[in-house]
């Protein structure tokens, strides 16, 4: 059926040839007999030594400034680490850490997500939640990485941890916190 289709296709274009001709835009025909065609433009800068010079500039009335659009406010974000002090950031007496990421300049509702990056590099975890504000607005979010009793305290990841934030998957922020061994 496929291959009928496709045969069926190329008759209908080769059918709507017309014999090297090229077709005209609607409402325009071929040039009349004894019409003059339009003079050639130049759009490239003449090349150095050519002896060309570049058209004059049209003389008159200045046309209108450019429209210049106000700058474009995209999305903001800041992240900050809560309550993981000096003295508590071992890995036995952290309980969990959260981190809030503060987003402004969106509208609507969009996806926050977070990835909370050990020293090794590679991911160990992602979350996500729906913010829903208007332009003038900024949306607090409060993510947490449970320590206590998971794969981070009882595998020693101890170091510097990035929490790596995302609007609807485009980077947006970064926060970066130490657990102690």
């Amino acid at each position: 059926m496929r291959t009928r289709m496709a045969l069926l296709a190329a008759a209908v274009l080769l059918a709507s040839c017309t014999e090297g001709v090229a077709p005209y835009a609607p409402g325009n025909g071929p040039p009349a007999q004894g019409e003059e065609p339009l003079p050639p433009t130049d759009v490239l800068p003449p090349r150095e030594g050519s002896g060309a010079t570049p058209p004059p500039a049209p003389v008159g009335e200045p046309g209108p400034e450019p429209e210049v659009p106000p700058p474009a406010v995209g999305p903001r974000g800041s992240a900050s680490v809560v309550g993981l002090g000096a003295g508590d950031r071992g890995l036995l007496s952290v309980e969990q850490v959260d981190v809030d990421v503060t987003v402004s300049g969106v509208r609507g509702r969009h996806r926050v997500s977070v990835e909370f990056v050990p020293p090794s590099g590679l991911p160990y975890e992602r979350r996500s939640a729906e913010v829903d504000a208007r332009v003038d607005e900024t949306r607090t979010v409060r993510f947490s990485l449970p320590v206590a009793g998971t794969a981070v305290a009882t595998s020693g990841m101890s170091g510097t941890w990035q929490a790596r934030f995302f609007l609807d998957g485009a980077p947006l922020t970064a926060a970066s916190f130490t657990l102690d061994p």
